[in-house]
């Protein structure tokens, strides 16, 4: 998992590893052996550890996740391959045949497909993938065993269309909560109010697009965008679809269907895309360059139609002669993208150059779409899968704010299982904004991946960043009146303390120059527990997930990932 992964990337309360496959020796048993692994996609900040020669245990998938891993290839392996050389595949290690010694570590399981594994000789849970509509292969878990059923989403875009699926989908309907019309039809005609549906315990939520606020546009109307602005230019136009990453897939179908044509991929995206379920993605790339105007090849080295040299500013033309348009995706709000839209057709009706473009393509879900998410299941919590290690613990602390609405209220008296593990979280854990490691400046990984010459200046006036200056903002709305002096510090800005009797401005007690400490109170633990072990278990979770509760060492070991 990414940085700042609570428990060690474990699905508590289950001793389940997810998307992180580093060294667990030091951490207290049963999770020093992870029962078992889960990979939700093949994205390389989900797969840390896995290349390591020394791994040795099953990790479950997706059929798509695992014919992703086995081809897949760094950049340099490719450039070797393309120059006619052998190249070593980053995963081979995890699938072995043909010699002496087999292997396959890697377990695909079809989607919709209940399957039971068992953890212990007296545990047994229940694990099904479902599609999470992030790119290809990336699935959510959902885990139901002994001590609760989690849904572990992975990285998800929950669209409305991906909502409706899930209320249809026979295996979530038990944790689908009765709606007030469907308990006042019931009332009505007499009936018990007693619900039939369970309820989850707890949501591993992808976080990583929480603190943004703005409403974004559907994959589908995103490309329908774009492709109606790229009829808008000659017909001998050739554009290059900066597809740096999985999940950009739908630009590509978009182009095809609307223009009837192939798309040039370089040898690897081929390779990877012919060998997955997809049946039209394997229909639409092809290897040959000359056979399209749409390409979106090898990004660091062009095909010599889209490859345009640096400094050609007079005539920007390609190597082959060509006007080439880049298509960078971006994130970008409803509204900015009717404006930007607009503006384009615009420039272009006027008879101006445009070398760029930028499609609104959103690979995760924005706070408006995760609280539709939660909102489905009303769980009974919602635990973040990933947090910016330098706030601290203030993204976390500002969730119980965000999705207190869309849950269930916890049940007191009757033990929960699931509590046991998290009852370390009733103390308060003194939590520090690291000022030094925070840079206001820093933006999302699709902005620091645009091509293009002045591409920056374009997405700079319609995309939204996601610099950690806007994420404090929205993150600021969230928090109480002393957090919010915590961030408005962080962001240069004046936050005087009322004294109690609300006269004058009390000075603020003197910090170190580059941390801010404030306490963060979790929510306590609202049950007991009614199986056997819960002083044990609660002792485990607290070695493993709070670490000593000194003053500087309890938020960082409480919070991050374990090391490599």
């Amino acid at each position: 998992m990414p940085p700042g992964t609570p428990y060690a990337s474990f699905a508590l309360p289950y001793p389940i590893r997810v998307d992180c496959f580093t060294c667990t020796a030091h951490l207290p048993a049963p999770y020093n052996t992870p029962a078992l692994y889960l990979l939700t996609h093949s994205h390389t900040d989900h797969i840390i550890g896995l290349s390591s020669k020394s791994f040795a245990s099953r990790v479950l998938c997706s059929p798509d996740t695992k014919e992703m891993l086995l081809r897949h290839e760094i950049y340099p392996e490719r450039a070797k391959k393309d120059a006619g050389e052998v190249a070593m595949r980053t995963f081979a290690h995890l699938k072995l045949e043909g010699g002496a010694f087999n292997r396959d570590l890697l377990h695909a399981i079809p989607l919709n497909t209940p399957t039971k594994f068992e953890l212990s000789p007296t545990e047994t849970v229940i694990i099904t993938l479902i599609d999470a509509n992030h790119c290809p292969g990336a699935v959510m878990f959902l885990i139901e065993g002994p001590r609760g059923t989690i849904l572990h989403t992975g990285d998800v875009r929950a669209e409305h269309w991906l909502l409706k699926s899930l209320t249809r989908n026979p295996f979530l309907q038990p944790y689908i909560p009765d709606t007030e019309e469907d308990l006042r039809v019931l009332i009505a005609r007499g009936g018990q109010t007693a619900s039939l549906t369970k309820t989850l315990h707890a949501i591993y939520l992808d976080t990583a697009c929480m603190l943004r606020g703005t409403v974004v546009p559907t994959k589908e109307n995103a490309v329908k965008g774009l492709v109606e602005l790229i009829a808008l230019f000659d017909k001998d136009t050739y554009f290059f679809v900066n597809s740096w990453t999985w999940g950009y897939e739908d630009v590509l179908k978009g182009i095809a269907r609307a223009f009837q044509c192939q798309i040039h991929v370089d040898q690897y995206k081929h390779a990877v895309y012919t060998h997955i379920s997809d049946p039209f993605l394997r229909m639409l790339v092809t290897r040959d360059a000359t056979s399209t105007r749409f390409h979106a090849c090898e990004r660091f080295k062009r095909c010599s139609f889209v490859d345009v040299p640096r400094y050609n500013d007079l005539a920007p033309r390609s190597i082959e002669g060509r006007k080439v348009v880049y298509i960078n995706p971006v994130t970008m709000g409803c509204a900015q993208w009717e404006g930007y839209c607009i503006d384009v057709r615009r420039r272009l009706a006027m008879g101006k150059d445009i070398d760029r473009l930028l499609v609104p393509l959103e690979r995760h879900s924005p706070l408006p779409e995760l609280l539709n998410l939660v909102s489905l299941f009303r769980p009974r919590r919602v635990i973040p899968n990933t947090l910016v290690p330098a706030l601290g613990g203030l993204d976390w602390t500002a969730m119980n704010a965000m999705f207190k609405e869309c849950m269930t209220p916890p049940i007191y008296g009757r033990g929960d299982p699931i509590t046991n593990e998290f009852s370390s979280l009733g103390i308060a854990h003194p939590s520090v904004l690291d000022l030094a490691s925070l840079n206001l400046a820093d933006t999302d990984s699709a902005m620091k991946n645009l091509v293009g010459d002045s591409a920056e200046l374009e997405a700079g006036k319609w995309a939204d960043d996601g610099s950690m200056r806007r994420r404090l903002e929205v993150l600021r709305g969230w928090l109480g009146p002393k957090e919010k002096g915590i961030i408005d510090r962080a962001l240069g800005r004046s936050s005087p303390l009322l004294s109690r009797n609300n006269s004058a401005p009390e000075t603020p007690k003197r910090t170190p120059k580059t941390r801010l400490q404030v306490k963060r109170y979790v929510e306590d633990s609202d049950d007991s527990s009614y199986y056997d072990g819960s002083d044990a278990h609660a002792r485990t979770a607290r070695l493993l997930f709070a670490g000593d509760y000194s003053m500087e060492g309890s938020i960082k070991s409480w919070l991050s990932s374990s090391p490599s």
